[in-house]
């Protein structure tokens, strides 16, 4: 594989595309300055662009209040703003980590039942997305959506709930039953204790409802609080570096395909260890690994990735005045009220709802993007995007195309960061613009099948 497809692999799996002008600009920069290019972004909390997260939550928690609304309520604008944001994000990896981590540390909006818990989640995990492990593991275990979710905020010394500390191994750390037992769960269960929501809706250790007494996790005894069961898991479990990496072969999964080559785990798990359990190192050990940038292994684009990648390709769902403040964000949610957001509805309709995954397992992904239902979905998207296109857009592609629809699939190629088309896809082209030509269609009209015709194929649904 060449340089540019390398580059234009790299930002559709580390980010939500690129256009082929961006890719060709990275291209001449050299492959490896692209990798710390996306690597570089700073930690989300404090920065300018903070800013808008800080409004959704403020957004959120007036939502939240009583008699505002009534469950079940509409989460799509909530939705459509993480898109949005995905879509125009100067840091798209930090913004694809959120992602990821979403479904890994994954709750959902259909429990928790509140808008604040789940948007605060999110400023959590994009605060963390690139640092440590320990430090964003130790933060969702407090945070309210988790201990709502798995019920952590009920747990008391008399009864410890063991939800959480069996998902914490099973799902977030160790993999199933990879050298923890039910004794473990329990002990881990009673180290959890004490974890609970204050009056403000935010987790908090109250050292009165916690089991004091001694603990044995793991092969170690001592009097653990609920963060000693975190330090635990990653530097004393008696197998040596197991959640490097079981974390490792997740987020393999997610950036590169599913069922990770042996060798790339490894080389991320080493990295990861090395670098006392910092992310950016092991992303930069999968980005840089022959098998990520030159291997024939490729997987589905998600909903919100496809949905996120067109918006940004076609700048769809923005206007001209950018909300940045918390007032105003504060204004469009509850002005809107109940109103529904096209894309996040876009991407719910596909299979993905964001802040809503199916379970505590997140979303499976890979093939699991391409059954029958989600491929119709998809089709029906690619249509309703083929619409929302101006006619100025439209314009510009048949001026590019020399006025001849049938050459318009390169312009419309080119926002997207696809290089190339499959033969079978080009055939397909070719053969619906003869048939729309004979049927006496439109220039534009053609021109917009063409559009559908691209993001509805095998070669915009992988990456």
């Amino acid at each position: 594989m060449d340089d540019r497809h390398r580059v234009a692999r790299l930002f559709a799996r580390a980010g939500f595309g690129a256009t082929v002008k961006d890719i060709d600009t990275w291209t001449a920069k050299g492959y490896v300055a692209a990798v710390d290019h996306l690597l570089s972004f700073a930690p989300a909390s404090g920065r300018v662009d903070d800013v808008e997260v800080e409004g959704i939550v403020a957004a959120a928690l007036l939502a939240d209040q009583p008699g505002y609304y009534s469950y079940p309520v509409d989460i799509s604008q909530f939705q459509g703003w993480w898109l949005k944001r995905m879509a125009t994000s100067q840091y798209p990896l930090e913004e694809k980590l959120t992602l990821y981590w979403h479904g890994h540390f994954a709750t959902a909006y259909s429990k928790v039942l509140q808008y604040a818990p789940m948007l605060r989640q999110n400023k959590t995990i994009r605060d963390r997305a690139g640092g440590s492990f320990r430090d964003l593991a130790k933060a969702v275990t407090t945070d309210a959506a988790m201990l709502i979710y798995l019920d952590g905020g009920l747990s008391r010394p008399d009864r410890p709930n063991e939800n959480y500390g069996r998902e914490f191994w099973e799902l977030f750390s160790l993999g199933h039953n990879n050298g923890y037992t039910q004794p473990d769960i329990h002990e881990a269960a009673r180290a959890y204790t004490g974890l609970a929501l204050n009056d403000a809706g935010v987790g908090q250790f109250y050292p009165t409802l916690h089991d004091t007494g001694l603990k044995t996790i793991l092969g170690n005894t001592g009097a653990w609080l609920p963060f000693d069961v975190i330090d635990i898991t990653l530097d004393r479990h008696p197998q040596g570096h197991v959640a490097a990496a079981y974390v490792a072969a997740r987020m393999a999964d997610f950036f590169h395909h599913p069922n990770p080559e042996p060798e790339v785990v490894q080389a991320m798990a080493a990295a990861f260890v090395a670098a006392n359990y910092q992310v950016k190192p092991m992303l930069r050990a999968l980005f840089l690994h022959p098998d990520f940038t030159d291997g024939a292994a490729i997987t589905h684009r998600s909903p919100a990735e496809m949905v996120a990648t067109t918006m940004r390709a076609f700048n769809l769902g923005f206007t001209e005045a950018t909300l940045t403040t918390v007032t105003a964000y504060t204004q469009q949610f509850t002005t809107y009220g109940e109103s529904f957001d096209m894309f996040g509805v876009a991407a719910q309709q596909m299979g993905q709802s964001l802040f809503n995954p199916v379970n505590v397992a997140g979303w499976k992904g890979g093939i699991a993007w391409a059954d029958t239902a989600t491929v119709i979905a998809r089709y029906n998207w690619a249509a309703q995007v083929a619409q929302l296109i101006t006619s100025d857009t439209v314009e510009q592609v048949l001026s590019a195309a020399g006025r001849d629809p049938a050459q318009t699939a390169a312009p419309w190629m080119a926002p997207l960061g696809l290089l190339d088309l499959r033969a079978d896809t080009q055939a397909a082209i070719a053969q619906w613009v003869s048939s729309a030509r004979s049927a006496g269609d439109s220039a534009e009209d053609i021109a917009r099948g063409v559009l559908l015709l691209v993001l509805a194929s095998p070669d915009f649904a992988v990456r």
